[in-house]
Formats: structure tokens, C-alpha cells, sequence
């Protein structure tokens, strides 16, 4: 069965989903096997208040920069990825597809290539919000995990409800 591991920093929208699904669509009208998914769900920043602070600023996200909103308690983060995971494989087994998942704490980089080889991912999507600093100097997570796994290895854009 060929397997997609997924990247995700927050719960996965209905549109996501469908999109994420919809990519191998035509492997399962093509009489191939549907795809296995394995989520994974980092715990914490891994970049630090300064990345974070530029990205909102990048964005226009004005009342995220001057708030101390990236500076969260452990077991909060925890909990939050942990609700994040449960309800993305919720999401996939309510469309009929199957999918497992873990959280990923440390060093993305290291954790999710031990991950790939522990499930057999044949490639990965990382579906996050934009990250404008990294993205601009090529350290965003997906163009440091295809140097390392030679894995196909894709970056969506998470779909954004606007407040």
C-alpha cells in the first residue's frame, strides 16, 4: 500500500483534506490500492520567537507580533498538537481512508526522516501556513526534508479561514 506521510501544524480543514485526497485520486480510479496516510504533528516552534515574530509581520498578522503568543508552555503544546493529531486522523477515517499519526518533538529534520523509514513513506506532503523568512532563504521545512530524504516531497498551503 503506498504511503504519504503529512506534515501539519494545525487540524485539517474539510478543503484540505479533500485536496490532499484528491492527489491520488487517479490511483484509486486507476485500480491501484488507496493511499496510506501517516500524520505527524511537530510539538512546539521549532524556529523560536524571532521567525515567528517576522513571519506575522510578513503577513499582516499585526495583533500576532506584538502579543507573547509564541512563547506557550510545553504541556500546552502537547495537548494542543496532540487535539491537532486526533482530529486530522479523525478527519481521514470519517472520508474512508486510512491513517495513523504521531507527534514529533526535537529536531524536526532528524525526527520525521526516522519516521519515513519506520512507516516505508514512499513521499511526503508538508501542508503548513505561510513561513515568508524561511520560504525566501530555502530553510522551510519541505526543501530541507527533499535534500535529506530524496523522497518526492511537496509544500501546500494550508487553507486559511480569515477572522
Amino acid at each position: 500500500m503506498p504511503t504519504t506521510m503529512l506534515i501539519i501544524e494545525k487540524a485539517i480543514t474539510q478543503h484540505d483534506l479533500e485536496y490532499v485526497v484528491g492527489l491520488h485520486a487517479d490511483n484509486v480510479a486507476d485500480g491501484l490500492e488507496p493511499e496510506k496516510y501517516v500524520v505527524v504533528v511537530p510539538v512546539g516552534k521549532e524556529n523560536g520567537k524571532l521567525l515567528a515574530v517576522l513571519d506575522d509581520l510578513a503577513l499582516g498578522n499585526f495583533k500576532g507580533a506584538d502579543e507573547d503568543t509564541h512563547d506557550e508552555p510545553l504541556n500546552a503544546e502537547v495537548a494542543e498538537a496532540r487535539a491537532t493529531l486526533e482530529s486530522t486522523i479523525a478527519a481521514f477515517a470519517g472520508a474512508g481512508h486510512e491513517a495513523t499519526g504521531e507527534l514529533l518533538a526535537g529536531k524536526p529534520v532528524d525526527g520525521l526522516k526516522a519516521i519515513a523509514v519506520k512507516h516505508g513513506v514512499d513521499e511526503i506532503l508538508v501542508l503548513t501556513v505561510p513561513h515568508l523568512v524561511e520560504e525566501f532563504f530555502h530553510r522551510d521545512l519541505a526543501t530541507r526534508l527533499r535534500k535529506v530524504t530524496d523522497l518526492p516531497t511537496l509544500r501546500l498551503m494550508a487553507h486559511v479561514e480569515l477572522d
